[in-house]
């Protein structure tokens, strides 16, 4: 289980690092084109920064806590998140 959530926890933090790379397009694109669709990419981007940067916190300090049978899930899940803010990010890069 260990093993797992600090895998876990290095591709939330890999999701943040996709994330602020995002929102700083997302921020340079707002100065250029201020639409409400911009608006909402980048409130988007930093809503779910906000939500990695909390489960980083839990992750380290509640990490003893978690039931070994929810670790699989969360890792899942992780793994599906930071896989689609990569195709976002490429797309939105190029």
């Amino acid at each position: 289980m260990a093993i797992l959530m600090g895998i876990t926890t290095a591709l939330t933090f890999i999701s943040a690092l996709f994330l602020a790379a995002l929102i700083h397009i997302y921020t340079k694109n707002l100065k250029k084109i201020k639409s409400k669709f911009t608006i909402g990419l980048f409130v988007f981007a930093a809503l779910f920064l906000l939500q990695n940067t909390v489960s980083l916190y839990f992750y380290f300090t509640m990490m003893d806590y978690y039931a070994p049978q929810v670790g699989l899930h969360v890792f899942i899940f992780t793994l599906l998140q930071t896989i689609a803010f990569f195709v976002l990010l490429k797309l939105t890069w190029e």
